[in-house]
């Protein structure tokens, strides 16, 4: 949650050599080249919704917020500038806004520096946490399902409100010992009931490369397994289950799932330049 933590302000090289923002960052940051030209054009674009605006007024005064963005992803490029715009329109006082830039390099994906993003499961960015003192009473993920002003006046309002990649959340509460290897019949026992929640096969592929940032191995390739399960058609699931398998050490693996990709997409040249790299 929000605190009084120093801002970082950091900048850091990903492994692409880019530039970008990491951990805690003052909302003055992206006032800064070459944040200022995405911030500039989403902001000044927007129009807030005023009269839901008016609404939130009153029930923004015990209300803080955490915002995990990436300076490298489009989708918060998009909608931090529209948050901060809302925010202002409806007063918010922003020493109770908290902004924790995170990283997309493979061994840091989804994570910042000081990880504060530790336990919050930020599996998408940006991830919108709204608090009622230290209790999270809702969130909005990626992009909101009716609007940034609607959807957090749901939450604020304590109605029911679920977030995008609704799969996610039902993996994280139903599944047992996932942390464990599990059969491929347990992972077939949970299509029926994870298949409708998926809006397509990128929702556990990204939630799969979050674990294997967070070393968490076992269950990554429990949730690659099932990504294929759910998505047999889709070469880029088997692709990222080979790549899963070589990250952990297992080239027969890597192997064998690479050449299914390949069978569902010929001639692609990155999966044929992995299967070679083998």
């Amino acid at each position: 949650m929000p605190s009084n933590t120093t801002y970082a302000n950091a900048e850091i090289k990903n492994e692409k050599g880019n530039t970008i923002l990491a951990g805690h960052c003052s909302l003055n940051i992206m006032q800064q080249n070459p944040y200022k030209e995405w911030f500039d054009k989403s902001y000044d674009a927007y129009t807030v919704d005023t009269a839901t605006v008016q609404q939130l007024k009153p029930l923004l005064d015990k209300t803080t917020i955490e915002i995990f963005p990436g300076s490298w992803c489009g989708d918060s490029k998009r909608e931090v500038p529209r948050m901060i715009k809302i925010l202002q329109a409806a007063s918010f006082d922003t020493s109770k806004l908290r902004i924790v830039f995170v990283d997309n390099s493979t061994a840091a994906y989804k994570q910042s520096p000081q990880h504060e993003e530790y336990n919050k499961n930020i599996h998408r960015v940006p991830t919108f946490i709204i608090y009622d003192g230290r209790k999270e009473t809702g969130r909005i993920v990626e992009y909101p399902v009716a609007s940034l002003e609607k959807d957090l006046l749901t939450i604020l309002q304590q109605q029911p409100y679920m977030p995008h990649y609704k799969a996610i959340p039902y993996w994280q509460q139903h599944v047992q010992h996932s942390s464990k290897p599990l059969t491929d019949d347990q992972l077939q026992k949970l299509i029926a009931a994870i298949k409708p929640l998926c809006e397509g096969m990128r929702d556990f592929n990204a939630y799969g490369y979050v674990l294997l940032a967070q070393k968490k191995q076992t269950e990554a390739l429990n949730v690659f397994r099932l990504n294929t399960m759910l998505f047999p058609g889709n070469a880029a699931a088997y692709a990222s289950l080979g790549e899963a398998y070589f990250i952990t050490g297992d080239k027969a693996n890597a192997k064998l799932n690479y050449e299914k990709a390949l069978q569902l997409k010929p001639g692609d040249t990155e999966i044929i330049k992995r299967l070679e790299s083998l």
